[in-house]
């Protein structure tokens, strides 16, 4: 029998397991048979992790397992690959079977009116140049206290009927009161037309049908890097509408113009960019630019990631969180920033700037074990910026004590590095607290606290002391 392969750049969360899972058996005949507390375990076998997570607690009646992968994209990629089969996908095969696309977001309304729908709408456009008939959808994994059900904006009706044009199913957000598809190309012009304008001095998103070409202002140039394509949310909503445009049957110029963006730039990236890659999907053209002949898409949707500093924070904080300890804030390189997390479990967003002004410094993970009421500051670096991570600890009192001792006030506090790749065969650091080598084999710092001994108790991994015999 098959198994279920999840693929993701994300650490993987049980929410967002469980609601992807139970989708699947929506959309695929399929049942849930086991549903208990649904945890991830990673594969360690002899001390040497499998860059391999099993799925606990959650099975399906037409599946033996499932399994979880990290990979990474080579340009705009969705948050999770679902694959049915026996075997792990290979990184281009054609013979591959996959099911599910989907992006997910814990943002809503309240939190920003661009984020939530426009700034990830390329991905939707870009992942069908590499696989055409794929199930697609919107996740919405609301983490914050609920909040009174009321009308959306505008902006999230005119984003969510989109994504409902282009075939996208939402999933946990309700759409039967606000949300349907656009009918006709007429229809989406008309909603356009009488959304509410923005302040003056910027430049709106409008549409403008012409016998031969349908023009979309808008701007594309980030104003911090003039002439460039860098305004992400723009770049999302205007491949959503250009996308939205040809669906609805228009195989005529798509002009977006006001863009902002320069033939200089253009010619710089040598066809290398995301936008000019959805350009060259959808046949869009920039006002007064040549657009560049040379746009080739790279030859492989996702590739196993075996080079990012992520891949030892996020397997410390998988096999840690198994074990009982909690995770009160994550930010794990590349992946969605996390809330801190109070004592009482309250969710709070933190701030860009502490409060005298400064930026407030983030490690990529923050631990919790209540049993010994120790915390844990870790900062996630490769082998070869060991020593820029430890640098970066000391950038830490303000999140110590603004968030974490008025919460945590009896935890014992250590900041600590955990580190990715190489062939180390002894802690290459005193503050590396883990270390996970290239070929999996993990090492922890002999002098480590005792939570992170139990929660590898069972693994078979080494501890050993700094190579140089300091100590943590």
């Amino acid at each position: 029998m098959d198994n279920l392969w999840l693929l993701t750049e994300e650490r993987p969360k049980p929410s967002v397991i469980s609601q992807i899972i139970r989708r699947y058996c929506i959309d695929f005949d399929d049942k849930v048979i086991i549903d208990e507390e649904v945890k991830i375990k990673p594969v360690i076998e002899n001390g040497i992790f499998k860059f391999l997570y099993k799925v606990e607690g959650l099975k399906v009646s037409a599946a033996n397992d499932i399994f979880i992968k990290t990979v990474s994209g080579n340009s705009s990629f969705l948050d999770f690959l679902l694959f049915k089969q026996i075997n792990a996908p290979i990184e281009g095969s054609s013979s591959d079977n996959l099911i599910m696309a989907i992006e997910e977001t814990k943002t809503n309304d309240d939190e920003s009116r661009n984020t939530g729908v426009y700034q990830r709408g390329s991905k939707f456009v870009y992942i069908t140049s590499y696989y055409q008939n794929v199930k697609l959808y919107m996740l919405y994994n609301e983490e914050l206290d609920a909040r009174e059900y009321k009308q959306p904006s505008d902006t999230s009706v005119f984003g969510t009927n989109i994504l409902l044009t282009l075939g996208v199913t939402i999933v946990g957000k309700d759409i039967s009161r606000w949300f349907k598809p656009f009918g006709s190309l007429e229809e989406l012009i008309r909603f356009k037309d009488n959304m509410r304008k923005p302040p003056a001095g910027n430049v709106p998103v409008t549409l403008k049908k012409y016998d031969d070409r349908i023009e979309i202002s808008g701007r594309l140039s980030n104003p911090v890097c003039a002439g460039n394509i860098g305004h992400d949310p723009n770049i999302g909503a205007l491949s959503m509408i250009s996308a939205c445009i040809r669906k609805l049957g228009w195989d005529k110029d798509i002009v977006i113009t006001l863009h902002g963006v320069t033939q200089q730039y253009i010619d710089h990236t040598h066809g290398k960019n995301k936008f000019l890659y959805i350009c060259n999907i959808l046949g869009i053209k920039l006002d007064g630019i040549t657009m560049p002949s040379n746009v080739c898409l790279p030859d492989l949707y996702w590739h196993y990631e075996k080079h990012s500093e992520k891949m030892a924070d996020i397997l410390l904080h998988i096999q840690t969180t198994y074990h009982g300890m909690l995770c009160i804030y994550e930010n794990h390189a590349g992946c969605e920033r996390g809330y801190f997390r109070t004592k009482s479990g309250k969710l709070v967003t933190l701030p860009k700037k502490d409060k005298n002004g400064a930026n407030l410094y983030l490690p990529d993970v923050i631990l919790y074990d209540e049993i010994t009421q120790c915390i844990l500051l870790v900062e996630g670096k490769m082998l070869s910026t060991l020593e820029q991570g430890v640098k970066e600890l000391d950038n830490y009192d303000s999140i110590e004590q603004e968030f974490i001792c008025p919460e945590y006030p009896n935890a014992t506090i250590m900041r600590c590095v955990s580190i990715f790749g190489g062939t180390c065969h002894s802690i290459p650091h005193e503050k590396v607290l883990f270390y996970l080598a290239d070929d999996g084999h993990i090492i922890i710092n002999h002098n480590a606290p005792d939570c992170i001994k139990r929660c590898f108790a069972e693994t078979g991994v080494r501890k050993k002391v700094c190579n140089n015999r300091r100590v943590l």
